[in-house]
């Protein structure tokens, strides 16, 4: 008697152990499953913070400090953007702030944000013209360069909800516009890479706004 009740305990003891085998990879499944569905939801949370936390001084022009010198805060800005983007969107930054901020502004709100750059008596221009013009100029040296003294335009804003509208589903056209007109005083005058990376930063740009930042 005393030997089968050995036995049942010796085979209830197998069966036990066993289950344990093999339950165990499956808990241990579980609770890395359970660490991937965490990590994930932190990185979202940590995400949309980051959203939430974008200054907004982005898009609020009225919001941003500007000395009487004339504000730079816009390049911290624009760094912002784009401190998540591929290196062409990173090089045509550059190409951008050096041949373009100075009309479409340093984000790309157009000519009213690229005024707050600008020195306190330079702040009333409404359009932009070629460089070089002496701030005061007699009337005769006005008709002599009149046609390359002012109005070559009114930047438009570059991001927001219609920005590039027109070359909405065309990257090829909006390159072969930029480098056909643009920078407006003087088209033409880069290279076709550096165009191309212009027109990556401004796809890149063009839906960042109310607190989002592109594709991150």
């Amino acid at each position: 008697m005393n030997h089968r009740l050995q036995q049942r305990t010796d085979v209830t003891r197998a069966v036990v152990n066993t289950s344990s085998r093999l339950v165990r990879p499956f808990t241990m499944l579980g609770i890395v499953g359970l660490l991937g569905i965490w990590v994930a939801w932190v990185g979202l949370a940590t995400a949309q913070d980051s959203a939430r936390a974008l200054p907004i001084e982005l898009d609020d022009l009225a919001a941003r400090e500007v000395p009487d010198t004339g504000s730079r805060s816009g390049d911290e800005l624009r760094g912002l953007m784009i401190e998540a983007a591929p290196a062409d969107v990173q090089r045509g930054a550059v190409v951008f702030d050096e041949n373009c901020s100075v009309c479409h502004g340093d984000t790309g709100l157009g000519l009213e944000e690229a005024r707050l750059s600008f020195p306190t008596d330079h702040r009333a221009c409404e359009r932009c013209h070629r460089p070089g013009n002496e701030r005061i100029m007699s009337f005769e040296t006005m008709l002599e360069r009149q046609h390359s003294l002012f109005d070559v335009g009114v930047p438009p804003a570059l991001r927001g909800p219609t920005a590039l509208a027109a070359f909405a589903s065309s990257d090829e056209a909006l390159f072969a516009y930029v480098r056909a007109t643009m920078p407006r005083y003087q088209p033409g005058r880069l290279s076709d890479e550096d165009y191309r990376d212009v027109v990556a930063f401004l796809r890149w740009i063009a839906p960042v706004g109310n607190g989002q930042l592109a594709r991150q």
